[in-house]
């Protein structure tokens, strides 16, 4: 038999939790599948801007010092640098914190918030088939669900997606990648002759190495995530040769690049209308991931409440959930992928000059270059979007 529900949710990462909470509350019949057991490791630098922060505590009431206490977060650092290679650009104090969080404690606990709500979450269901006409879904046991609406929070290899009409050639086109490893704090390697970047207290990131992408290091609490990420379908085959230069810039053995894990990253691939029949997709599934730093945790949270509330307007008064998803997404999310596309493809052209150009760019925004990444200004001019946080340091929406 198959069983309905009113909405099936297709990936529990993110993306899919948020929209599942958003439902949930409002008791709505939701399901939410995914082919992994929780928690699971998730490759991911964890780092999350105020905008991010402000759709946690809109959506699940949870404020950074509640998640710091927790350990849901496991850093709060104000500070920052930015290189070209051995040449600071910039740095120094921020007006709002990065937090850091492991994906694998972050990811778990918004599910098992969504579960709170009312969620029905099945782990270790493999989805095979999703028709996205009737909103049949069906799993790789032979069980078949349907929902009134599906969404697919699946991910950058998202099955729901594949089940639709959407233009696979632009997509694997505009496709990014990443590759990182993670040091603990305490790890022998660093106690060598090494980059002052690895003992900074803040993250640095490094324009230099890629043609089209950029190196970082970030402090967690307990360990460093290095990585190195931007456009890899036109430079794919210097991709980890890139990467074990930058890690020997560091001072580290060009070995850890080679034993490093890479993954797919949605870099500018973005689709501007995507849902199709009974189909919303949200996070990476739709590659909506901020198309100059790759930031993807508040895109995936945003599009996921977005993407919830679209389906509870059609559930609950008639609405059409494209319209509702399509005008959530062209005033909060759409823009900045499109302008940060754009800046992107600016600042990695002119890379062949040197660093002045990138030194010109971050020294002539200041202050305003922080409030831009943290979502208070727009990729757009640099036009202001939100009140940005209160005088306490907590998020205020405007």
């Amino acid at each position: 038999m198959t069983e309905t529900h009113d909405v099936v949710i297709v990936g529990a990462g993110p993306a899919g939790a948020t929209a599942a909470h958003v439902l949930a509350q409002k008791g709505v019949s939701v399901l939410v599948l995914d082919k992994a057991a929780f928690p699971r490791d998730k490759l991911c630098a964890g780092l999350l801007t105020w905008k991010a922060v402000d759709v946690l505590e809109r959506v699940f009431a949870e404020t950074p010092e509640a998640l710091l206490a927790t350990g849901v977060f496991n850093a709060a650092v104000s500070g920052y640098r930015i290189r070209f290679r051995n040449h600071i650009i910039a740095g120094g104090e921020i007006f709002y914190p990065f937090h850091f969080t492991s994906r694998r404690v972050f990811d778990k606990h918004l599910l098992d918030r969504a579960v709170k709500a009312g969620a029905d979450a099945r782990l270790e269901s493999r989805v095979t088939a999703v028709d996205p006409l009737s909103g049949a879904v069906r799993l790789a046991d032979g069980r078949e669900f349907r929902g009134r609406f599906v969404i697919g929070a699946d991910g950058v290899a998202s099955l729901v997606r594949a089940a639709c009409p959407f233009d696979r050639a632009a997509w694997k086109a505009g496709l990014g990648g990443a590759m990182e490893f993670s040091l603990p704090r305490d790890d022998a390697l660093l106690a060598g002759r090494v980059h002052q970047d690895l003992h900074a207290p803040h993250p640095t990131v490094y324009a230099g190495f890629l043609r089209a992408g950029y190196g970082w290091v970030f402090p967690h609490a307990d360990r460093l995530v290095i990585g190195i990420g931007g456009h890899s379908a036109r430079h794919a085959k210097e991709f980890r040769s890139k990467f074990r230069e930058f890690v020997e810039f560091l001072g580290l053995p060009g070995e850890l690049a080679d034993r490093a894990k890479g993954h797919g990253l949605p870099y500018g691939n973005y689709i501007e209308a995507p849902w199709h029949g009974r189909v919303l997709l949200a996070g990476d599934a739709a590659g909506l991931v901020e198309t100059l730093f790759g930031e993807g945790i508040y895109y995936a949270l945003r599009s996921g409440e977005l993407a919830g509330e679209a389906a509870l307007a059609a559930l609950s008064r008639g609405a059409d959930p494209a319209a509702v998803y399509g005008r959530g997404l062209r005033r909060d999310i759409l823009p900045e992928l499109v302008w940060s596309r754009k800046l992107r493809r600016l600042l990695y052209a002119s890379q062949s000059w040197g660093f002045l150009p990138l030194l010109c760019f971050v020294r002539g925004g200041g202050r305003l270059l922080g409030e831009m990444v943290h979502g208070v200004r727009s990729y757009r001019f640099l036009l202001r979007r939100a009140a940005g946080p209160r005088a306490n340091g907590r998020p205020a929406s405007g």
